[in-house]
């Protein structure tokens, strides 16, 4: 209803479109809206007007490079982390939990980051210190993550996608990684981790 008036709306308040796109792009990094649902609303709405600019608006937004950190500060709140303290603070909790630590404590630390659209992070540390170590433990706190909720299907592909960009030059540095990620994505397609667009 929003974006059907969005015109009438541009009236009164001359940055809504705007604002309105940074609402959207907002939904889908906080995992609310998936980016399918943009197309769904996109295609509700007559071309080429307010409403139908301000969803491709949207788009765009969450497309860009490094979306989740800009648009969590968009209208200020968000944790404020920068984002290598916060790589930091996830590979700590990745190391404690590997050599010993409790699932749920693990979760906690995610949970206590407050920084859901950058999980996919997390998803990428833990499957390469997996490779590293040559201990699947990691998969049993995806697994956590995942059932809770913390960790969205969105973000765990997310963080797949990252580790398949990057096989190469992983291999490099662990032999077997090509192998071992392959297992990874078995298991993940078996657990329903995945999107079924992850190829």
């Amino acid at each position: 209803m929003l974006l059907e008036s969005a015109e009438d709306t541009a009236l009164d308040i001359l940055d809504a479109s705007n604002e309105l796109a940074f609402f959207l792009a907002r939904a889908v990094i906080d995992d609310v809206l998936a980016p399918l649902n943009l197309d769904e609303i996109a295609s509700m709405l007559p071309p080429k007007n307010s409403g139908s600019e301000t969803v491709c608006m949207a788009r765009t937004l969450t497309a860009a490079r490094h979306a989740g950190e800009r648009i969590l500060r968009c209208w200020g709140g968000g944790t404020g982390w920068a984002v290598e303290d916060a790589k930091d603070k996830i590979q700590k909790l990745l190391e404690e939990y590997e050599s010993g630590g409790v699932v749920s404590e693990a979760c906690q630390c995610i949970r206590d980051l407050a920084m859901p659209f950058f999980n996919h992070e997390v998803v990428k540390k833990a499957l390469v210190m997996a490779m590293e170590k040559k201990n699947d433990r990691m998969l049993e706190l995806l697994q956590e993550c995942f059932s809770e909720g913390l960790i969205t299907i969105n973000q765990m592909t997310k963080g797949f996608n990252r580790i398949k960009d990057g096989l190469d030059d992983l291999a490099l540095d662990i032999p077997n990684a090509k192998d071992k990620f392959k297992f990874y994505v078995e298991h993940a397609r078996e657990q329903g981790w995945l999107l079924p667009s992850f190829a």
